[in-house]
């Protein structure tokens, strides 16, 4: 396992080809993608993938301020989360019961390579569909149900092309972007609760003050990380990401 040569954090591997070798490496801390190889010999599936963990990683500060406009912008997709959790009172959240609940069930089928899900008509009802070809873990699954449920219930622009494929429609570059932000941050908030995710934290918290030296204090941060990832059944960076947003732990 490699270390970040600017923060010395423990890097996480990107693989183009599970036979293959690592194409580029994680860093959570630094919130850094290291290419390992010219990002023109990657496959168009691993290429895209990588600019979305890269745009993921990234802070924008245009989501902070959106995340204070209220009903628009980030702050709706705030909102609607917390409405969608206002029953839910045990972690980690039945996010797929959630879907079901809200009018869209999960299905899964074979989707394109580069597809993790989407929204598809199946008769008559309107559902979640996962690639079952391309989730790797339990913890993605959840999260792609999370994300597509964002995209559903914030009545995205992208449903009206998955409902219409032989006639898609084009959905400007700026907006798509905005809108995938916007469903990243439903997905965190409804997977990750921002009250439930703090309590927990707060219980956690005193190993991490308790650390001498920069060493044992980033080993003790890697537990608290791992520990809550199991508890929300979330992967632990997006655990970390979560922890960063809340200010509960340092970039």
């Amino acid at each position: 396992m490699q270390e970040c040569a600017q923060c010395g954090h423990e890097l996480e591997p990107f693989f183009d080809s599970t036979c293959e070798p690592p194409v580029a490496w994680l860093c959570a801390t630094c919130r850094r993608v290291m290419l390992e190889q010219d990002l023109r010999v990657l496959s168009p599936s691993a290429r895209r993938e990588l600019a979305a963990l890269q745009a993921f990683m990234t802070p924008d500060a245009r989501d902070e301020r959106a995340s204070k406009e209220g009903p628009t912008g980030l702050g709706r997709a705030h909102a609607r989360a917390r409405a969608i959790l206002e029953n839910a009172r045990s972690v980690p959240v039945d996010i797929e019961r959630i879907a079901a609940e809200h009018g869209y069930p999960v299905r899964e089928r074979s989707l394109r390579p580069e597809e993790r899900g989407t929204i598809a008509r199946d008769g008559h009802h309107t559902v979640i569909v996962i690639n079952r070809d391309r989730i790797g873990s339990a913890a993605e699954r959840r999260w792609v149900i999370a994300e597509e449920l964002g995209h559903a219930v914030l009545e995205h622009s992208t449903l009206v092309a998955s409902a219409a494929p032989e006639r898609p429609l084009a959905v400007p570059e700026p907006r798509r972007r905005a809108e995938e932000r916007e469903a990243r941050r439903f997905a965190a908030e409804v997977l990750m609760p921002e009250e439930k995710v703090r309590g927990r934290f707060a219980e956690l918290a005193p190993r991490i003050y308790r650390a001498l030296g920069l060493r044992q204090r980033q080993a003790e941060t890697d537990e608290v990380i791992a520990a809550l990832a199991g508890m929300f059944a979330v992967s632990q960076l997006a655990m970390r990401i979560r922890l960063e947003e809340l200010r509960l732990i340092q970039e």
